[in-house]
């Protein structure tokens, strides 16, 4: 009995991991992230982000960098080259 419990446990939570893995590819945490900060902007998120940057010195704002990696936290097999300069 109780090793039943156990058997539907583990099942349970290799399903839900699985749910987990499928989901994240769908829902990118990276976009949804860019998508509600051009809401709250009206547009001008990365545009001002740049004009912050530049005014502290660095070449740019880090934008498509934090996206790529919030996604591939949430999608592994995301992939997408940006460019430093």
């Amino acid at each position: 009995m109780v090793l039943q419990i156990q058997n539907i446990h583990n099942i349970e939570i290799k399903n839900m991991k699985k749910t987990i893995k499928c989901i994240g590819c769908f829902i990118r945490l990276g976009s949804i992230l860019e998508h509600i900060i051009g809401l709250v902007t009206l547009g001008w998120g990365k545009h001002t982000a740049s004009w912050v940057a530049r005014k502290l010195g660095y070449s740019n704002c880090g934008c498509d960098r934090r996206r790529v990696y919030l996604n591939q936290l949430t999608c592994k097999s995301y992939s997408e080259t940006i460019s430093i300069l």
